[in-house]
């Protein structure tokens, strides 16, 4: 399990973690002790499949934290990500300076 803390998020003390699994994994975000957060993805060789996001508090930034933190583990494992949920999506819409990892045989 990888924990990265995140400065640049709206609560000082959110931090992520990940876990994962020869098909996949998940990331996680708490607020304290709180989860508050969840991002599931699956592999398919070297592409990382984003499919499910889940924020349980509104207005927190939370859903950008999971993203975040996923585009930066499948960075600095070199894979390919494929945003299969919407809010992946339009976040790497919003982030177009990640679009090289971007799997363009989605």
């Amino acid at each position: 399990m990888e924990i990265l803390r995140k400065s640049r998020t709206f609560v000082s003390d959110m931090e992520t973690k990940i876990e994962t699994t020869n098909t996949g994994g998940k990331v996680l975000v708490f607020d304290g002790e709180e989860i508050v957060g969840r991002l599931e993805f699956s592999f398919d060789g070297n592409v990382m499949s984003i499919d499910h996001t889940y924020a349980f508090k509104k207005g927190m930034g939370i859903g950008g934290v999971l993203v975040s933190a996923a585009n930066d583990y499948a960075v600095s494992k070199g894979l390919k990500v494929k945003p299969v949920c919407s809010f992946a999506t339009a976040w790497y819409d919003r982030h177009p300076q990640f679009g090289d990892i971007l799997n363009s045989a989605s």
